[in-house]
């Protein structure tokens, strides 16, 4: 059993097919939907998504959101949805390395708040790229 899960940033669409099973980081923990789940409408946090679709499983990590459940269909609109396999092992270093210097160079206000942001966001998309990044392989005698 199947039901519609689409996946919104204010670029993109990050994800839209019929999946079986969702897990969602929300402010209080993780929530699961399954089909024909009871109407649902909550705020996500920062954190990891899982997607199975009887197959696979897909993993995003997620800025802050909302996630609305139907019966029929989920929508999540999130500020951001990054596939593990579309992260970079070393921009992601880079950003944490230049928000771990700006959080104790003692700046305040906006600046330390979103350098906080930064090293938050880096922390959790190395955790999600190294738990569930899938190893790109290349096909023999090519370069």
């Amino acid at each position: 059993m199947y039901f519609q899960l689409d996946i919104v940033t204010p670029d993109r669409t990050a994800y839209s097919d019929a999946v079986t099973a969702l897990s969602v980081p929300t402010p209080n923990g993780a929530i699961g939907v399954l089909p024909k789940h009871v109407g649902l409408f909550t705020v996500l946090g920062d954190g990891e998504i899982k997607i199975s679709t009887g197959s696979k499983e897909l993993f995003l990590a997620i800025g802050g959101g909302f996630m609305q459940v139907t019966r029929e269909k989920v929508s999540i609109l999130v500020a951001r949805a990054v596939h593990a396999d579309e992260l970079n092992e070393k921009a992601i270093k880079d950003a944490e390395a230049a928000a771990r210097a700006i959080v104790t160079s003692q700046v305040k206000g906006e600046e330390l708040a979103a350098a906080q942001a930064i090293l938050r966001r880096s922390v959790l998309e190395m955790k999600v790229m190294r738990r569930h990044r899938t190893p790109h392989i290349s096909p023999l005698g090519s370069h």
